[in-house]
C-alpha cells in the first residue's frame, strides 16, 4: 500500500503522462474561469462608462439647451440679433460646477458672448473652432492646457500648463432658418477620464489577481481529478505486469514440448509438421506479446536505468544486423550499414540493440520484396554536448500523412491486415519511443507514402 502511494505521488510530481494531462486540466479549468471572468470585467467597464459618460453628456446637454432657450428668445424678439448680446442676457450666463466655458460665436467668426474659468481656455478653443475641429459633433472630448497659475510670469516668460479632458457641445443659434451664430459650452472631466483609467488599471490588477487564484483553484482541483485515474492506470500496469511475467513460464513449457513434438514426429506427415509448426509460431507471438507488454509496464513504472558501458557502436549494430538477415533474405532485401569503424560511445549496449532491433524489424516488415534498410550511425556535438544520431531509411509503402502523429502509439498499426500477418501487435515503435525518451532523446519520422519512410533517432552519450 506505501508503495503504491508513493507511486502514485511520483507520478503526480514528475513530468509524465498524468503531468500533462494535469497541466491541460488546469488550463481548461482555468481556461474558462477566466473566459468569465474577463467578460465580467468587460461587462462591468463598459455599463459603468456608458452609464457615467452618459449622465455627463445629458446634463452638459441639458444646461447647453437650456441657454439656447434664452439666447433663443433674444433673438427672436430683436431686430438686429448680429449684434452684441444686451446685459440681461448675460446676466442669465454664468459658470458653474457643470460649465467650464462659454462661447458664442457668430457667423462671421467673432466672440459675441462667453465667459471661462480660466483665461487660458479661450485661446485654444478659439483655434480649435478654427481648424473646424467642432464641426458637425453634437459631443466630443478633447485636451485642453490648464494652468494653477498664470500662463505667463511677471517678467512674461510662458509657464507650463497640465493637459484637461473637456466635454464640448454645440448649437446652432437660428432666425428666420439663417444662422446667427454657434454657442459652445464645455465642461471640464478630466476626474472622470482618471477615474476610468483608475478603473481599468484596478480592475486589470484583478483579473491578474484572480487569474492566479483560478490557476491554484484550477490546479488543486485538476490534481483531485486525476488521482482515480491515476490508481486505475496503475492497477492496470502492475496487471499486464504481473499476468505478462507469470504467462513467460508457461509459454517456455509449451514452446519446449511443441519442439520436442517436433523432433518425434514424423517427416513424411505433412499434416502434422504443419500443425506443429503453426503452433510454435502462434507460441513465439505470444511470448513476444507478453515481453513488449512487461517492457512497457516497467517503463511506465520508470524502471528505466542505463547500464553503461564503452563499446563500438558498428560492431553492435553488425550483430543486430547478422540476426535480422535471414528475414530480410527471405523477402529478397538487402540491409546495408553505414557507420565509422572507430565509434565508440559510453552507453548501454543492450538498449541500443533492442531499439535497433524494433526500428531495423519494423523496415522489413513494411518494406516490399525486393527492397533496400539504410541503417546509418554517427555522432555530434553540438554546445559541448555529444549525441548518438541513428537513422533506419526504407523505401517501403510508407505512412499516410494521417497516421504519422500516431505511430508511437500503442497497439495502433496503419495496415492492421498486413501487421497481423507479419505478426506484430502494434507496441514495437510504442516501445521505441519509451526508451529514447526515458534516455531524454528524441525519435522522429518521415514518410511519404510509395516512397518510404525514414526513422531518426537522437541520443545523448
Amino acid at each position: 500500500m506505501k508503495r503504491n502511494k508513493s507511486w502514485l505521488n511520483k507520478r503526480l510530481s514528475e513530468g509524465n503522462l498524468f503531468d500533462q494531462t494535469r497541466h491541460k486540466l488546469t488550463l481548461q479549468y482555468s481556461g474558462v474561469l477566466m473566459i468569465f471572468l474577463g467578460l465580467f470585467v468587460v461587462i462591468v467597464y463598459t455599463l459603468l462608462y456608458m452609464l457615467i459618460w452618459s449622465d455627463q453628456r445629458s446634463r452638459l446637454t441639458e444646461l447647453t439647451n437650456s441657454e439656447l432657450q434664452v439666447l433663443q428668445k433674444w433673438v427672436d424678439g430683436d431686430t438686429n440679433p448680429k449684434r452684441q448680446p444686451p446685459r440681461s442676457v448675460e446676466d442669465a450666463f454664468s459658470i458653474s460646477a457643470d460649465q467650464s466655458f462659454y462661447y458664442l460665436i457668430s457667423d462671421i467668426g467673432n466672440v459675441q458672448l462667453g465667459d471661462e474659468t480660466q483665461p487660458e481656455l479661450r485661446e485654444q478653443m478659439m483655434a480649435l473652432i478654427a481648424k473646424g475641429q467642432f464641426k458637425g459633433a453634437r459631443t466630443q472630448q478633447t485636451t485642453l492646457q490648464t494652468f494653477d497659475q498664470p500662463s505667463v510670469d511677471v517678467q512674461g516668460r510662458p509657464q507650463n500648463g497640465e493637459d484637461a479632458r473637456f466635454l464640448v457641445t454645440n448649437r446652432e443659434l437660428k432666425k428666420n432658418g439663417q444662422l446667427i451664430g454657434t454657442l459652445y459650452v464645455g465642461k471640464e472631466v478630466t476626474f472622470q477620464h482618471q477615474l476610468f483609467r483608475l478603473l481599468l488599471f484596478l480592475m486589470v490588477g484583478m483579473a491578474l489577481l484572480f487569474f492566479v487564484l483560478a490557476l491554484w483553484f484550477s490546479h488543486r482541483m485538476a490534481r483531485r481529478a486525476i488521482i482515480p485515474i491515476a490508481k486505475a492506470y496503475e492497477r492496470q500496469r502492475e496487471f499486464v505486469a504481473d499476468a505478462s511475467h507469470e504467462l513467460r513460464t508457461p509459454l517456455s513449457v509449451v514452446l519446449t514440448s511443441i519442439e520436442a513434438l517436433q523432433l518425434d514426429a514424423d517427416e513424411s506427415n505433412p499434416f502434422t509438421n504443419n500443425v506443429l509448426k503453426g503452433m510454435k509460431d502462434e507460441v513465439n507471438a505470444i511470448t513476444r506479446l507478453t515481453s513488449e507488454l512487461l517492457q512497457l509496464a516497467r517503463s511506465d513504472a520508470d524502471e528505466f536505468v542505463l547500464e553503461r558501458s564503452s563499446f563500438q557502436v558498428k560492431a553492435a549494430a553488425e550483430s543486430v544486423i547478422a540476426k535480422l538477415l535471414p528475414a530480410a533474405q527471405a523477402k529478397g532485401m538487402a540491409l546495408k550499414l553505414q557507420a565509422p569503424d572507430e565509434l565508440t560511445v559510453e552507453w548501454d549496449r543492450g538498449k541500443l540493440t533492442q531499439l535497433l532491433v524494433i526500428l531495423i524489424d519494423n523496415a522489413i516488415k513494411y518494406t516490399l520484396d525486393g527492397g533496400d534498410v539504410h541503417v546509418i550511425l554517427a555522432d555530434k556535438v553540438e554546445k559541448g554536448a555529444r549525441f548518438l544520431t541513428l537513422d533506419v531509411r526504407d523505401n517501403g509503402m510508407g505512412i499516410a500523412p494521417e497516421a504519422l502523429p500516431r505511430v508511437f502509439d500503442r497497439f495502433y498499426r496503419q495496415d492492421k491486415a498486413r501487421t497481423r500477418q507479419d505478426g506484430g501487435h502494434g507496441l514495437g515503435l510504442a516501445i521505441a519511443k519509451n526508451l529514447v525518451d526515458a534516455a531524454h532523446g528524441t525519435i522522429q519520422v518521415e514518410s511519404q507514402q510509395g516512397v518510404g519512410s525514414t526513422f531518426r533517432v537522437r541520443i545523448s552519450v
